[in-house]
């Protein structure tokens, strides 16, 4: 009550008479009141109505809901939406016709039924937001912004979104509603996209071997050497599609064979033509053992064959190789993942020592087409840029053309040979170009320079920063909200 109100009733509880004219007018003056203020009332429940319907209805209030918690802080459903929805592009993309993408997906379960495509990718946007947001904390606490890349990263990233979305016919707000699902704002986006390239620079930067010092980086070798060496073998492939049998022709005009037959006498098939590569194998490792070149042997076989180089991994065949009792010229044959059979002939084990290369190159189809690049290249400014424009217009290789044709941290056993012999030339310098032609094609080379570090280097970089990054997002506390019922709802 207020306290002109309150006064007023003291008056009123105080007065000892009131004539029935004065009772009458009294009951007038307050039904009038009365009436005022309930009309008053919904009017005010109206408007509150009225503009919390609009609220709603623009998605703020299911935008702002708390839909997560990572390490106690709050994330919105928008935020949450974020990564839902580069999760749920992902799965459409990799389970083509499985998933219908014009149905919630709430409303479908994942091929084994035990739960709906929401709660399966739900989650993994839970884990990418909750990895992302402790990494770029980190990143912050070390002091860390990532510079005048991460800038150039954000701008370019909203200059290629505004393009995408003026190409499709939308503004920004349209198209990243039709990507991201209707809570999305450019804001949101940005805010999201910043924070993850944020952690993702962070994690680059304790990945490099410069984060680290000579002394641990040596440690770190000391303590698994076989992790930073290179072996150096051949190997010759005997694929099983290559030695499978005829077609019987008598049996595959029966018209009364059966689906199940069939498949029988389809692995039956497979069965033979895997063995028969067994055999191939190891007739041809007696051979190598014998004193012959396994090139030529796995020539007369037409078997796919290469000298090239391995790193220390977890598979039988590194096993094999980085067994510290292999000497040069030991022979083996295995399984090659049930395609058929591989024979491996070990020759040397060494450290890591060189340095990776950063390369440019233009892929075409004629070494006429090559020259006719190079000496347009030539007869300009010669900048790595230059080169860059030159293969993004013609390079036909889709895995590099989109970045000017660049090819950083090159390893060697990497890249087919005739392209690694010419990266890899002691003589090579900045600024050098020049031609290669491989089974793939004519390659246009420019080369761009080499690591400052030697590769065991790299490799123990990366390797201690992994176990940074699993440190920091191993104890990680995350936790999905009631806010997630808006998302993909």
């Amino acid at each position: 009550m207020s306290a002109s109100r309150e006064k007023k009733a003291r008056q009123e509880r105080g007065a000892d008479y009131v004539s029935p004219k004065e009772e009458k007018a009294r009951k007038e003056q307050a039904e009038v009141r009365r009436t005022t203020v309930i009309f008053a009332i919904c009017a005010v429940l109206f408007i509150v109505g009225v503009a919390a319907l609009l609220v709603w209805n623009s998605g703020a209030i299911q935008r702002g809901a708390a839909a997560a918690t990572v390490n106690g802080k709050t994330y919105t459903a928008a935020d949450v939406a974020y990564y839902y929805y580069n999760a749920r592009s992902s799965a459409l993309s990799n389970n083509s016709g499985s998933i219908d993408s014009s149905k919630s997906m709430r409303e479908q379960t994942t091929a084994d039924g035990s739960q709906t495509w929401f709660d399966y990718l739900s989650k993994q946007a839970l884990d990418s937001l909750a990895n992302v947001a402790v990494t770029a904390q980190a990143a912050k606490d070390a002091g860390f912004d990532g510079g005048e890349d991460l800038e150039k990263t954000v701008k370019e990233t909203m200059s290629s979104l505004e393009s995408v979305a003026s190409s499709n016919g939308y503004t920004v707000t349209q198209y990243l509603k039709a990507v991201y699902g209707p809570l999305m704002t450019k804001g949101v986006f940005e805010r999201n996209m910043r924070m993850a390239a944020l952690a993702e620079a962070y994690a680059n930067s304790v990945g490099d071997a410069s984060h680290y010092s000579d002394a641990e980086l040596t440690a770190a070798y000391d303590a698994d050497p076989a992790s930073y060496a290179m072996v150096n073998y051949e190997y010759a492939l005997y694929f099983a599609s290559d030695y499978m049998p005829a077609d019987d022709a008598s049996g595959s005009a029966d018209s009364e064979s059966t689906d199940s037959t069939d498949t029988t006498a389809e692995d039956a098939k497979a069965a033979a033509a895997l063995a028969a590569t067994q055999e191939a194998a190891a007739l041809a490792s007696v051979r190598v053992k014998n004193g012959e070149s396994l090139e030529s042997v796995a020539g007369e076989a037409n078997a796919s064959y290469a000298s090239t180089y391995a790193y220390y991994s977890t598979s039988d065949m590194a096993a094999w190789l980085f067994d510290d009792a292999r000497k040069d010229g030991d022979v083996t044959v295995m399984d090659y993942y049930g395609a058929g059979t591989q024979l491996l002939v070990f020759h040397s084990k060494e450290r890591a020592d060189y340095h990776a290369v950063d390369v440019r190159h233009i892929l075409v189809d004629t070494e006429e087409k090559a020259n006719e690049l190079l000496a347009q290249f030539n007869a300009g400014d010669k900048t790595e840029d230059a080169f860059a424009a030159l293969a993004s217009e013609n390079s036909t290789d889709t895995g590099s053309s989109a970045n000017g044709g660049l090819y950083e941290n090159v390893y060697v056993g990497q890249m087919v040979k005739p392209f690694e012999d010419w990266c890899f030339d002691a003589s090579r310098q900045a600024g050098d170009t020049g031609i290669v032609k491989t089974d793939y094609g004519y390659h246009v080379m420019y080369f761009v320079g080499r690591s400052d570090y030697a590769y065991w280097q790299t490799l123990a970089a990366s390797k201690l920063g992994n176990e940074k990054m699993s440190a920091l997002t191993e104890n990680v506390s995350s936790e999905s909200l009631d806010g997630m019922k808006y998302i993909d709802a």
